[in-house]
C-alpha cells in the first residue's frame, strides 16, 4: 500500500494560487522616475485567508515612496475581516467602503475608482522611521477565494515619493487591475509506481537482475550440450 499512499499524498498536496497586480501612477505628469507598486495575493501562506503583500518597486532612478493606503474592490462580499501580518502597521481599516476615518494623506480621491475594502498604513510623514515600502496583511471572509479578486481594481496611495538620499516631497496615487485568471504554480506531481512494490499488500517479489538471468541461461545451455554428448555416445 506504500505506493498508493504516495500517489494520494501527491494528489492532495497544497498548490500555490496567486494573483499579481502591477500599479502605476494615475494623477501626475512626468512620472518617468516615479516608483510603481506590486500587489501579490495568495491563498496558501495563511490557511483560510487571502494574504495581501504590497511592495514599492523603485523607479528607474531609484525613487521610492512611503505606503499610506491600500484599497481593493470586492463588490457584493460582506463579513470580511482584515488583520496585519508584517511590514507597516495598519492604523485604520474599512471593509464597507466607508473611509471617513482615513487620513487625507492616505486617500485616493480624484482617482475616479470606487473601492469597498481598504487599510491605512502608518502615519503622515516619515519621521521616526515611519517610512514603509512593504506591508502584508490578510483578508478573510465566508467562502472568500482568489477568484473574487480577478478583474477587480486595486489602488495604493504613496507619500514622500522621491530619492532615498534627497528630496521626497512628491506623492502618488496608483491603480491597477487584477488579472482575469488565477495563476497556479507548483502543481502536484504523481511519482512513478515502484515495480518492486506490490499494490495488493503482499510481500515484495524479488526480480532477478539481467546479469543473473544471463548467467542462468549459460548454465542451462552447458547442461544441454553435456546431455547431448552423452546420448550420442550411447547410440
Amino acid at each position: 500500500m506504500l505506493t498508493a499512499s504516495l500517489v494520494l499524498a501527491a494528489s492532495t498536496s497544497a498548490k500555490a494560487d496567486t494573483l499579481v497586480i502591477d500599479l502605476t501612477d494615475q494623477t501626475n505628469s512626468n512620472t518617468q522616475d516615479y516608483p510603481s507598486v506590486r500587489v501579490t495575493l495568495d491563498d496558501t501562506r495563511n490557511p483560510g485567508a487571502i494574504t495581501v503583500k504590497v511592495d514599492v518597486v523603485p523607479g528607474p532612478t531609484g525613487y521610492i515612496g512611503d505606503l499610506r493606503g491600500v484599497y481593493l474592490n470586492l463588490p457584493g462580499i460582506s463579513g470580511l475581516s482584515i488583520n496585519p501580518f508584517a511590514g507597516g502597521p495598519l492604523t485604520a481599516i474599512s471593509t464597507n467602503g466607508d473611509f471617513g476615518n482615513f487620513s487625507n494623506s492616505a486617500d485616493l480621491r480624484g482617482i475616479r475608482q470606487a473601492f469597498n475594502v481598504g487599510a491605512e498604513i502608518g502615519r503622515q510623514g516619515i519621521a521616526g522611521g515611519d517610512d514603509f515600502q512593504t506591508v502584508t496583511f490578510t483578508i478573510s471572509g465566508p467562502n472568500l477565494d482568489l477568484s473574487d479578486f480577478t478583474s477587480q481594481s486595486v489602488g495604493v496611495r504613496m507619500m514622500s515619493v522621491g530619492s532615498p538620499m534627497g528630496d521626497r516631497g512628491l506623492s502618488s496615487k496608483t491603480l491597477g487591475t487584477a488579472p482575469s485568471t488565477v495563476t497556479v504554480s507548483n502543481p502536484p506531481v504523481v511519482p512513478p509506481i515502484d515495480p518492486i512494490e506490490d499494490i495488493g499488500g503482499d510481500d515484495p517479489v524479488s526480480v532477478p537482475e539481467p546479469t543473473t538471468l544471463a548467467g542462468l541461461g549459460l548454465v542451462a545451455a552447458a547442461l544441454g550440450v553435456s546431455r547431448y554428448r552423452k546420448t550420442q555416445k550411447r547410440v
